[in-house]
């Protein structure tokens, strides 16, 4: 028996219109329009486009408004010539700032990489792997060694300090410049910084060097030092503190700037006559600046100046420092004053380092036998130098005091 819920006839199924609309209404709800994600439409589909229909595949396509437009910042307007230079200039304030330079985009580095200038400085005492590669980005260029102690991290011991200058004692022909500052006590650290650079053999010289600081206030030992096999053609700057050297005319008679602390292992004649032989040896200095110390363990001076002391003359000083910093003017600094003859000096300095608010005793004493040079113009005097006010009458027409 046939099926009463069997149809006789099958039917195509159709889509009414009434169900096109409640499609369209449906799929609106998940519209997004996109005009660029949308399929090429015919002409006639364009004409009968209704906007509130679009398949559900491009319902996620969002139109994002155009990136902004910021303009290159200065810098990146500049030549690289003038780059390099500025770099080369921040250098010598911060010695980490080229590398600093390598970490900021690809064409500093390249330009970093390329300029020799801005490796050439050497701050030794930390960071040991990286001195030895700054050393060879600096390629053929003279260097500029420092040796500074690390103040918050303790001092260097010995082998500490040797270890670092043999990582550049090397390149000691390349040296343009070196600086070596101990601010904390430890024993022999001028033997283990100094030590290479005392052979006497052509691999020590240094004919490019134009500057040298030695500074170790407290140090001990005695040792006289011959440095750098005795040559030093191009020494032009000399600053030295706690140390004894072997004042040779080789290297040092080129000087025009000298800072000299007396060591303080010598007093009285024997400390000018020390002092006597180095200024004669450099006599062509344009700037001079000398301290006598206090050292506790130095006798004073039972007499101010000895007959056998010749005249020192510096025909080409035209600026002089003579620096105190105890109660009273040291005797051996009186004494090696007196001996001066100095035609072209102009500027006089008188420093008065403890700033004391009373007179030096002995300055009275200083303007006696100090000779006034005949083309000094300024003076500039400093606390316990005031008193000597009173003596500028002698030369008032051709002074400009300062106090």
């Amino acid at each position: 028996m046939p099926s009463t819920l069997r149809r006789k006839h099958h039917q195509e199924l159709t889509l009414r219109k009434s169900f096109l609309e409640a499609m369209r209404v449906k799929l609106s709800l998940f519209r997004r329009p996109s005009d660029k994600s949308s399929p090429r439409p015919t002409e006639t589909w364009r004409r009968d486009y209704n906007s509130s229909y679009e398949p559900y595949y491009h319902a996620s396509s969002i139109i994002r408004p155009p990136l902004a437009y910021y303009p290159p910042h200065s810098i990146r307007n500049l030549p690289p010539e003038l780059l390099a230079y500025i770099f080369v200039m921040g250098s010598e304030d911060d010695p980490i700032l080229p590398l600093t330079i390598t970490h900021i985009c690809r064409f500093w580095r390249v330009l970093a990489l390329n300029t020799p200038l801005l490796w050439r400085r050497v701050v030794l005492g930390s960071y040991y792997s990286m001195w030895r590669e700054t050393m060879y980005r600096a390629r053929a260029c003279t260097l500029d060694i420092e040796f500074k102690s690390p103040g918050r991290y303790g001092s260097l011991a010995f082998y500490e300090v040797q270890r670092y200058m043999h990582l550049v004692i090397p390149q000691i022909r390349r040296w343009r410049s070196l600086s070596i500052v101990f601010s904390d006590y430890q024993p022999y650290l001028w033997n283990a910084a100094l030590s290479e650079c005392c052979s006497r053999n052509n691999h020590t010289q240094v004919p490019e060097l134009e500057e040298l600081c030695l500074v170790y206030r407290h140090n001990d030992d005695t040792k006289e030092f011959c440095l750098f096999s005795g040559y030093a053609p191009s020494l032009r700057r000399v600053t030295i503190d706690g140390i004894r050297l072997t004042w040779l005319p080789s290297l040092f008679q080129n000087l025009r700037y000298l800072d000299y602390i007396h060591h303080g292992w010598t007093n009285g004649s024997h400390a000018i006559q020390e002092v006597s032989n180095i200024l004669r040896v450099s006599s062509r200095l344009a700037e001079l600046r000398i301290l006598f110390p206090v050292k506790k363990y130095r006798p004073r001076l039972n007499h101010r100046i000895s007959p056998d002391f010749e005249t020192i003359y510096l025909p080409r000083l035209e600026s002089l420092h003579l620096r105190v910093n105890s109660q009273d003017i040291p005797e051996e600094l009186i004494s090696l004053a007196s001996l001066f003859e100095t035609p072209r000096l102009s500027d006089l300095h008188l420093v008065d380092s403890r700033q004391r608010q009373r007179a030096f005793p002995n300055v009275n004493i200083f303007w006696t036998l100090y000779p006034i040079p005949p083309l000094l113009r300024t003076v500039h005097l400093q606390h316990g130098w005031f008193e000597a006010a009173r003596y500028f009458s002698q030369f008032a027409s051709i002074v400009q005091g300062q106090l």
